[in-house]
């Protein structure tokens, strides 16, 4: 792995983690010292984060990481149904029982107690795979693009209590269910009601955040 690309992972991921909060000053000198490399590939990953929408910069302030904001959810979740929707369409029939045994197997693997971790990487590997088995690679770049603020947006979700842990694995075993029987409409209303409530709690969450910092 490059330079650059080792300064982009380790602030994505620092990001998506909350190790690097919204509204947090990102200086090159002191990623420099703590990566031990020189600032040109941390400058290069910073321009990539910010087009994702990541990071933002200010001239003679500096690049600080981005607030997500409710209208942010709404306008990426916005997009992320779009595209779903439409693999989904192209990849019902080209998604496998084999494919969607192992989806349900991951999500109702034993794991107690719960582990976010686990949940994630099966909501992570089921998503891909209906980006995958559609075959569309430019319509895989445009989610790549926008994956950052998605998982960084998951964190927000998370947050919201109101949304239990059965409720979120109903969801995804609803559409599996419906896309083992081929059945492309109640597919997407089940995808589609998953994709609302991801939103709708994470733009619940940053509303009380925004309430707790203006205190």
């Amino acid at each position: 792995m490059g330079r650059k690309n080792q300064a982009y992972e380790y602030l994505k991921q620092a990001i998506i983690n909350n190790e690097l909060p919204q509204g947090s000053a990102l200086r090159e000198a002191e990623i420099s010292e703590r990566l031990k490399m020189s600032r040109s590939p941390i400058r290069e990953a910073l321009r990539d984060l910010e087009a994702e929408g990541v990071v933002v910069s200010y001239p003679a302030r500096g690049t600080f990481v981005a607030t997500i904001t409710p209208y942010d959810v709404e306008e990426i979740y916005e997009l992320r149904t779009l595209f779903e929707v439409y693999a989904l369409e192209k990849a019902i029939h080209r998604i496998t029982d084999e494919d969607l045994d192992r989806a349900e197997a991951n999500f109702l693997a034993e794991n107690e107690p719960f582990n976010w971790e686990h949940y994630h990487a099966a909501d992570r590997d089921f998503h891909q795979l209906i980006l995958d088995r559609c075959c569309n690679r430019r319509l895989s770049g445009f989610m790549a693009n926008l994956n950052t603020q998605v998982e960084r947006i998951r964190i927000y979700s998370d947050k919201n209590t109101a949304r239990s842990k059965d409720d979120r694995l109903a969801e995804h075993l609803q559409i599996i269910s419906c896309i083992r029987r081929r059945d492309l409409d109640a597919s997407i209303i089940a995808l589609k009601e998953h994709l609302r409530n991801v939103s709708n709690a994470a733009i619940e969450t940053c509303k009380v955040l925004a309430m707790e910092d203006s205190n």
